[in-house]
């Protein structure tokens, strides 16, 4: 009797479309407009202190005083009362918050050339504790420096620049071409944080144009408003020095607002700073009025399409190893956090791609009732932040309007044709976490069966889920080499082979940062 072969299960590969009875609902934008009464504006803002009654006490690590040549200022110490949150830190006349944990504090905040004065404050109910320092920053002049903050813990409030040649900086695009710096919102190791912020953009030498400042509110499903503090300031360290303070209330899910435009002017003339709903009509420069007739709206098209952002680096390269991690330690044993209904193929790539997302709280990670041996990697919450509707990554077509439609849920053929891109049909092509893609067209209902690429010091591996349902359903780890030698050659991963589409990448992975890979 002939030896059942291991691969010949595998062509039963999603034959059973799942239908999802449930998918899970879309993240709904609130339909409250930004507040400006009087009892809602007094609560923004507000300084929380801290709940304990003994006057505490402030220990200031960082700075230290002296010099430095750094474009920021590390804030860093301890506050007694460990409920004193956050902490306030008032950098040359500008309040920002800091959010403490445990009483502790880090944070970097916007330095300016010449002499800096830091004042840090920790309080709670029986008083305040203080702490000056002096440093002298020695560092150029700056035509244009951005920094916005807000009042709330918790939502995003992003910023966005549109440089005059309309190039986009902000979080997922941090690069600018002509020279401008962009720093994410940072606290100790963790990027891209939600809360007060800072973000934070200058420009050594802006070449001659209009600067669109941007904010865009975006709180993960919060429900509450906050406050966009824009500081604008031009030609700092110089005679003609200006300094702006722009304030917007924000209160509509992923509403983005205009707070500025920047003129940058030619032969070394004063820039010039317009500030809509501010400033008059009459006062608009005609390069401003120029730029909103010939260049946003082509900047506002974009930007409502604009949907193919890629991961962070660090970002990528944790999400890669994690999908692996979750692949294979189902096939040691299945999480309970998989839906058995979501149990075929597709469902294996969506879950470990959808896992390998998700935030690494406690509870997260008891739900997912992994092996003790497995430790996944953390993504930042910038990943998430790509989707409006986190968990709903998936690209499933468009509205008849053309907006771009997600789901929690896609088949086979739905995740090959609208979320991953072809990289080539040669096995060296593959990085963790790619996808091997195969289509059957004799199989008319669901031709197209995927498996997960598995790089390892022992020897490549591939991962897939069999396709049979219940005790039949399987996930299955092969050796490549194995692979290679497939009784049946539709199998085999090989540019010759007609059933073999080739390696496929998701399209939130940048296309340049697999080699490393």
């Amino acid at each position: 009797m002939r030896r059942r072969s291991r691969f010949s299960s595998f062509s039963v590969l999603c034959r059973a479309a799942i239908l999802i009875a449930a998918v899970l609902a879309a993240w709904e934008s609130a339909r409250a407009t930004p507040s400006q009464s009087a009892e809602v504006l007094e609560r923004r803002g507000k300084q929380i202190a801290g709940t304990g009654n003994i006057a505490p006490q402030l220990t200031l690590s960082q700075p230290t005083g002296g010099w430095t040549a750094s474009l920021q200022i590390e804030i860093a110490g301890s506050c007694s009362d460990e409920t004193a949150d956050p902490i306030s830190a008032t950098v040359n006349g500008v309040r920002y918050f800091i959010r403490s944990s445990g009483g502790r504090f880090s944070r970097k905040f916007p330095a300016a050339p010449g002499k800096n004065t830091v004042v840090v404050e920790c309080v709670n109910r029986a008083g305040a504790a203080r702490e000056t320092r002096t440093l002298e920053a020695v560092i150029s002049a700056l035509p244009l420096k951005v920094v916005l903050t807000s009042d709330t813990d918790g939502v995003y409030t992003d910023l966005h620049i549109y440089e005059p040649d309309g190039h986009h900086v902000y979080w997922a695009s941090t690069e600018s071409p002509s020279g401008g710096i962009f720093v994410l919102n940072q606290q100790e190791d963790s990027f891209d944080q939600p809360g007060y912020g800072p973000y934070l953009y200058v420009h050594p030498a802006p070449r001659a144009g209009v600067y669109r400042i941007d904010a865009n509110y975006w709180p993960g499903a919060a429900v509450q408003h906050t406050l966009a503090n824009l500081d604008i300031v031009l030609d700092e360290g110089l005679a003609g020095e200006k300094r702006v303070r722009v304030r917007k209330p924000l209160a509509r899910p992923g509403e983005t607002k205009t707070l500025a435009y920047v003129l940058i002017r030619p032969n070394k003339q004063p820039p010039v700073l317009f500030v809509p709903e501010q400033d008059p009509e009459s006062r608009m420069p005609e390069e401003v009025a120029r730029y909103k007739r010939e260049v946003e709206p082509k900047i506002n098209s974009s930007a409502e399409n604009e949907t193919e952002a890629y991961l962070l680096p660090a970002d990528e390269d944790a999400a890669r190893r994690a999908v692996v991690l979750l692949a294979l330690a189902q096939a040691r044993k299945k999480s309970p956090r998989w839906e058995n209904k979501q149990q075929d193929c597709a469902g294996l790539v969506r879950f470990a791609y959808r896992e390998a997302l998700t935030e690494r709280s406690a509870p997260n990670l008891k739900r997912l009732a992994l092996p003790n041996n497995v430790h996944l990697p953390v993504v930042s919450r910038a990943a998430r932040r790509m989707f409006r509707s986190f968990p709903n990554i998936w690209l499933t077509g468009l509205t008849e309007q053309g907006v771009e439609r997600y789901s929690a849920f896609a088949d086979a053929e739905t995740l090959v044709g609208y979320n991953f891109r072809l990289k080539g049909r040669n096995l060296r092509d593959a990085a963790k976490g790619d996808l091997l893609v195969y289509r059957k067209p004799a199989e008319s209902d669901q031709p197209f069966h995927i498996m997960l690429y598995v790089p390892g010091r022992g020897g490549d591996v591939v991962v897939y889920h069999n396709g049979a349902q219940g005790e039949e359903g399987q996930v299955r780890v092969v050796d490549v080499g194995e692979l290679m030698r497939a009784p049946d050659a539709v199998w085999i991963p090989r540019a010759e082979n007609p059933y073999f589409l080739g390696v496929f990448s998701w399209n939130r992975f940048n296309p340049g940062d697999a080699e490393s890979l």
